[in-house]
């Protein structure tokens, strides 16, 4: 099929979930990817894409130039209205992969984006297990949801082998991500190395709030998502910090990661359905109980348990559910 992705902004490193869908999909179907801006951190080895021109009002033709689509396909249901106006003057069935924010943040109470999941012409939503009974409560159609778990490439970061003895962090520099306790962690365990691997937006405030404390952490650079495995192997922890006030962050991909890799992950318990996607993790309420963890070894049991459980999210699991949707 020829598939039109309509996509905010590309291709953001932080959002690297869209680079591995699209290496599935275009081994089967022809894509063309259109983006509304340019990203700000990009990583380079992507699929090539137009820039839309936001000098000039939108229009179906600058969408689609000479592609002729047989589907539209966006993530975010914050797109959703706007495939539907698309979809209806190409007269061609359209969908979307939902994440969290887009859902936790009440995107999902906005009536034009649940009239527009709801039209004939939306074939589904690819959606995380847990927010299913909140699109359902916000008034989505049962039949156009489709739990569906993250879009990570686990093979790649697959491996069995010994892991390095540091501790690290990454994720989009945002408030949700609470990366502040993650500082406060380090310069409590000042005979530990912590590296944050802190992608965009806040990394400048990061970087003077590390200073102020005297740098526990090493902020590391954007790495390209192909060197990422390396990465994860040089550690044996990964906690991954969250803000409870805004609880609002979702089932990361760096959990999956981590876990292909070996690596233990401990993760803040914002919601009662972070348990399911740990797993074999921990969750905690308090930077002060990781301290303990992360100064031992990952116990065994549970690191052979991560590998097994990663797999959930392997995208060649579960790319099934998304060609179903465009059949």
């Amino acid at each position: 099929m020829r598939i039109l992705y309509v996509i905010q902004e590309y291709p953001l490193i932080s959002q690297t979930y869209m680079k591995v869908e699209l290496e599935r999909v275009v081994r089967h179907h022809e894509v063309r990817i259109v983006a509304f801006d340019k990203a700000h951190v990009s990583y380079q080895r992507h699929q090539p894409y137009t820039l839309l021109d936001d000098t000039k009002p939108l229009s179906v033709d600058q969408l689609v130039g000479d592609f002729a689509p047989d589907r539209l396909h966006a993530h975010y249901i914050i797109s959703a209205p706007l495939l539907a106006w698309a979809a209806k003057q190409l007269g061609v069935p359209f969908t979307i992969r939902a994440h969290s924010f887009d859902v936790l943040d009440g995107h999902c109470a906005d009536g034009k984006i649940v009239e527009a999941l709801n039209h004939s012409l939306c074939r589904g939503v690819l959606c995380f297990p847990f927010t299913v009974p909140i699109l359902r409560e916000a008034g989505v159609s049962p039949a156009k949801l489709v739990p569906c778990w993250p879009v990570v490439d686990v093979k790649r970061f697959a491996d069995h082998g010994p892991n390095g003895d540091r501790v690290m962090n990454v994720g989009a520099c945002i408030p949700k991500k609470g990366m502040r306790q993650y500082l406060e962690l380090a310069r409590r365990m000042p005979d530990v190395r912590f590296d944050l691997y802190a992608l965009g937006y806040m990394v400048d405030e990061m970087r003077r709030l590390n200073d102020a404390l005297a740098t526990p952490v090493s902020i590391v650079d954007p790495v390209e998502p192909e060197a990422m495995p390396a990465e994860y192997k040089q550690h044996r922890w990964l906690v991954y910090t969250a803000s409870p006030k805004h609880s609002s962050v979702g089932w990361p991909m760096a959990i999956a990661e981590a876990q292909a890799a070996g690596v233990g992950v401990l993760m803040q318990n914002v919601r009662p359905d972070l348990a399911d996607y740990v797993g074999p993790g921990f969750l905690f309420d308090r930077i002060e109980e990781v301290e303990r963890l992360v100064r031992g070894p990952v116990p065994e049991d549970r690191r052979e348990a991560g590998f097994v459980h990663a797999m959930r999210s392997d995208v060649d699991g579960h790319i099934g559910l998304l060609y179903d949707l465009w059949r």
